[in-house]
């Protein structure tokens, strides 16, 4: 058997559990919605994974996420740098006299 390219989280694995414990308290309270629901948890558990898998869905998340992650990282670092920066100019001019207290914080 080919391996998956992703495999589901504990949240998406739990909420598919409850669908299923869900399915005996929909056949006594709402049997004429059991079928629907039925097909609900029969895709959710064997068509989902193919579907994103085939249509390519799952590797565009992945792009999205990981270009996301990648420039909220590369902010990071470039604002650490910045302040690290920052710090070792006041530290070199210091030695000049005190700072104007109405400059803003961290000036």
């Amino acid at each position: 058997m080919a391996e998956h390219k992703f495999e589901y989280g504990p949240i998406a694995r739990g909420i598919y559990l409850a669908l299923l414990w869900l399915v005996v308290l929909t056949a006594f309270a709402f049997p004429e919605l059991l079928h629907w629901h039925l097909l609900l948890v029969l895709f959710l558990g064997l068509g989902l994974r193919p579907l994103l898998e085939k249509t390519g869905l799952y590797d565009l998340y992945a792009h999205v996420t990981a270009a996301f992650v990648e420039g909220w990282d590369r902010k990071f670092v470039e604002k650490r740098r910045q302040e690290i920066e920052r710090k070792r100019q006041r530290k070199m001019y210091r030695r000049f006299g005190k700072d104007d207290p109405r400059l803003p914080k961290n000036w």
